[in-house]
C-alpha cells in the first residue's frame, strides 16, 4: 500500500521548518515535535536536504527513519513525520521551477 499524502504544502523560501506548533509548516499529528525537521533547497547543486533535529519520535524518507542527520531528498520521495505518519510526497511544479529555484511542494 502506497503511503496517503496528508496535506499540500507550498515551499516559499529556500529553507521551511517543520514542527507541532511553530515553523513554516505546522503539522498536528501524534509525535510532531514543536522543533522536529527542515527542508532546505540548495541552490548549488538543484537539490533538497531534510535535517532532522533530533526529533524524539522519527522523520522518515521512503520509510527509512533519518535520525539527528542531513540527507538528500528528490521529487516523488516520501517524507514522513512523527508516530501518526503524516506523509508528503515531495513535487517540483513546473511552473515554480523556472521562476524561483526554491520553490516546490510538499
Amino acid at each position: 500500500a502506497s503511503p496517503k499524502r496528508s496535506g499540500c504544502f507550498q515551499l516559499k523560501s529556500d529553507t521551511a521548518t517543520i514542527g507541532s506548533r511553530r515553523g513554516d509548516i505546522v503539522l498536528q499529528s501524534a509525535g510532531v515535535a514543536d522543533r522536529h525537521a527542515a527542508l532546505e533547497f540548495s541552490a548549488s547543486d538543484n537539490s533538497f536536504i531534510l535535517q532532522d533535529f533530533n526529533s524524539p519520535h522519527g522523520t522518515f524518507v521512503n520509510s527509512c527513519q533519518v535520525q539527528n542527520a542531513a540527507i538528500g531528498v528528490r521529487p516523488g520521495d516520501i517524507l514522513s513525520f512523527g508516530t501518526a505518519g503524516a506523509s508528503f510526497e515531495l513535487v517540483l511544479d513546473g511552473a515554480a521551477r523556472g521562476r524561483v529555484p526554491g520553490e516546490g511542494w510538499v
